[in-house]
């Protein structure tokens, strides 16, 4: 199930000035760079194609790709992982009450392992 997560400029999401998406950053961090999709496709071994739709949100990256992205931008590959599972959640769900008790669950569940490591 794919959803187009990102949003235009001038949208509700950037004059608010939320979290970015997984696309988003990417998009972001590539234009910072003044770099084109072609360019930065190559560079990760993709396809300037599907570059486009990882950042328009309309498709998810591999584990792999997840990788070579985050070397390419100099980005910890758990920062780009997270943001690609919170656009899956967000994604399957369809519904932001429901992302929202998916994400308290997930924060109990990192609290509750925190205080067993000790």
């Amino acid at each position: 199930m794919r959803q187009n997560l990102s949003r235009q400029k001038g949208s509700r999401r950037e004059m608010t000035n939320q979290p970015q998406s997984f696309g988003e950053l990417l998009r972001a961090r590539r234009q910072q760079r003044g770099e084109p999709l072609r360019v930065v496709a190559a560079a990760i071994k993709i396809d300037s194609t599907l570059l486009s739709k990882l950042e328009r949100g309309t498709r998810f990256p591999t584990e792999p790709q997840i990788a070579r992205l985050a070397r390419y931008f100099d980005i910890a590959p758990a920062e780009l992982t997270a943001r690609v599972l919170a656009d899956k959640i967000q994604a399957l769900s369809g519904n932001p009450e429901i992302a929202l008790r998916t994400a308290k669950i997930l924060r109990e569940r990192s609290a509750a392992y925190g205080k067993g490591k000790k």
